[in-house]
């Protein structure tokens, strides 16, 4: 099993709010999110070159694709599917632009679950996919400031030198803010919608003046995990007319 838990939440959390804000649940959507589970179970295999569990569960993510394609007619989820792959296979890297492409393939979750739930690949579908990758790149820009802060292992003496440090996290919260209320004004996501990112925008900035040298990663990871479950409940709850 995926020893990455965090990647749980970055591909299960967006295939969730897709569904949530849809209000469906039916077969279609049962098979896609088996299929979707194999497939990434089928990555830690490969990349520890153990051959036999990669085919038996590739087989069985297809063998559960297979009627979503031939009899549902979800053509589309197999252009998605091919889009993720190279993304899904590939040696796990640490830089953030090598983070931010595997938040981009592992978030096509929320459309994929859209297409699914809807038989449509519409706006709503990206719009949701433009959400939740914004959302988890920037927890990923948010954990490697105060990872980086711990390897400094200096203690920060002013708070100049904190917003300093933490600049790329604040230009990118910022910049996330006004992207969500840029959506709202122009109508292609509800107010309500917006709330969702909000906790993680404060959170983006306390973050910032209690960066310290000393990171408790443990603490860090489960209130990553909290703040997923809130963005997804928000996002669900934000008022969609679909």
């Amino acid at each position: 099993m995926p020893r990455e838990h965090g990647a749980w939440g970055i591909l299960l959390i967006p295939f969730a709010t897709a569904v949530g804000i849809a209000r469906t649940w039916n077969l279609q959507v049962a098979l896609l999110l088996v299929s979707v589970m194999c497939f990434y179970v089928a990555r830690t295999s490969f990349l520890k070159q153990d051959t036999t569990w990669t085919l038996f569960l590739l087989a069985g993510s297809a063998a559960c694709l297979a009627p979503l394609l031939g009899v549902w007619r979800l053509w589309w989820l197999g252009a998605l599917g091919a889009a993720a792959a190279p993304l899904a296979f590939r040696k796990s890297g640490r830089s953030l632009v090598a983070q931010l492409i595997a938040v981009a393939g592992l978030t096509l979750t929320a459309p994929a679950a859209w297409y699914a739930t809807t038989g449509n690949l519409d706006r709503h579908a990206w719009l949701l996919w433009g959400l939740n990758f914004l959302y988890f790149a920037g927890g990923v820009v948010y954990v490697k400031m105060h990872v980086a802060a711990a390897i400094r292992r200096k203690p920060f003496e002013t708070v100049a030198e904190k917003i300093s440090w933490g600049a790329t996290n604040l230009a990118f919260y910022g910049g996330l803010a006004l992207c969500v209320v840029g959506l709202a004004m122009a109508h292609l996501i509800p107010w309500l919608a917006t709330l969702a990112l909000a906790p993680v925008v404060t959170r983006a900035a306390i973050g910032v003046g209690r960066l310290s040298s000393q990171l408790h990663i443990k603490r860090l990871g489960w209130t990553e995990v909290a703040h997923s479950i809130v963005f997804a409940a928000l996002l669900i709850l934000g008022g969609w007319r679909v």
